[in-house]
């Protein structure tokens, strides 16, 4: 890429028109010719141009192998920013826009990072197709790294294996199923509560009582100490304990409250109370409908 489509390139990405950029020191009909390649610009020119551009000097007239170190640098202000203040999407924007589909390593984590967060802020808002789809971009922006990412990936399976306990139509395509089956991660509060809920079902209680000793008071123990009351025969406090929890401020439309239906039902139908039972199973089956829309 020579020079003049280097100026073109930015100019259009800065929004600026030729008078924009040409301002009072040269011509706008001097600048087209810049662009077009058919002038070459002089140095203090290529200078009063980079300034209007707010790029170095050397970005406007580095070799190609070159260029991505200067946007790197340019850019990455703005990416730190972002990071900083938890804007995953405009991070993400930043990157796109600025390099587009290049490898970089340190672009390539930080961009598996960002679409691993919103893949999971996708999740805990319920919608799990959009989920799924975070999680494979993540997955694939993290192959693209010498950087340590397995942590991307351990916690990616698990979230995989746990949606596909939801419904068998939300997938992976990066990961194989031994990957995704062997899978455990203790260092996300999701996956440390999949943990837990597969420890209590092949009845590890041990695990299950230092999750708890540990995680007692989120949403996600609340809902295992109910689980535990009702597999212990004490359907009255189970719903008591589940009641309250669904009055939870922090207890978000997801998949947490379709499990707590289901317990729900599950215990209406023991206390014979087939008409709430009946209530809590059509609002799970509604919440599945809403959980499994379209991304």
């Amino acid at each position: 890429m020579n020079v003049g489509e280097k100026i073109r390139r930015l100019r259009l990405s800065k929004v600026m028109t030729q008078a924009d950029l040409a301002g009072d020191q040269i011509t706008r009909n001097m600048l087209c010719s810049i662009e077009r390649g058919v002038a070459l610009p002089s140095l203090p020119t290529v200078c009063y141009i980079a300034e209007r551009l707010n790029v170095p000097v050397g970005f406007l007239l580095s070799e190609e192998r070159e260029e991505l170190a200067y946007r790197k640098m340019s850019a990455m202000p703005n990416i730190r920013r972002a990071l900083l203040a938890g804007d995953h999407a405009g991070c993400l924007s930043i990157i796109r826009a600025t390099f587009g589909d290049e490898r970089d390593d340190e672009i390539a984590l930080i961009r598996a990072e960002c679409e691993f967060c919103m893949a999971k802020e996708a999740f805990e808002h319920g919608r799990l197709r959009a989920a799924a789809v975070g999680f494979d971009r993540a997955l694939a922006a993290a192959k693209q790294t010498v950087y340590d990412t397995g942590w991307i990936v351990t916690r990616a399976a698990v979230y995989f294996r746990y949606l596909s306990g939801i419904s068998p139509t939300v997938s992976s395509d990066m990961l194989e199923e031994s990957e995704i089956l062997c899978a455990r991660s203790l260092e996300d509060e999701f996956c440390a509560y999949v943990m837990a809920k597969e420890a209590l079902e092949a009845e590890r209680t041990g695990e299950v009582a230092d999750y708890l000793a540990q995680c007692g008071d989120t949403v996600y123990a609340a809902r295992l100490s109910a689980l535990l009351k009702m597999r212990a025969g004490d359907i009255g406090k189970a719903l008591l304990l589940y009641e309250r929890l669904l009055a939870r401020e922090d207890l978000s439309v997801g998949v947490l409250m379709y499990e707590i239906f289901g317990d729900m039902e599950l215990c209406c139908r023991r206390n014979d109370d087939y008409k709430r039972a009946y209530e809590f199973s059509s609002s799970r089956i509604g919440l599945l409908e809403r959980l499994l829309e379209e991304a």
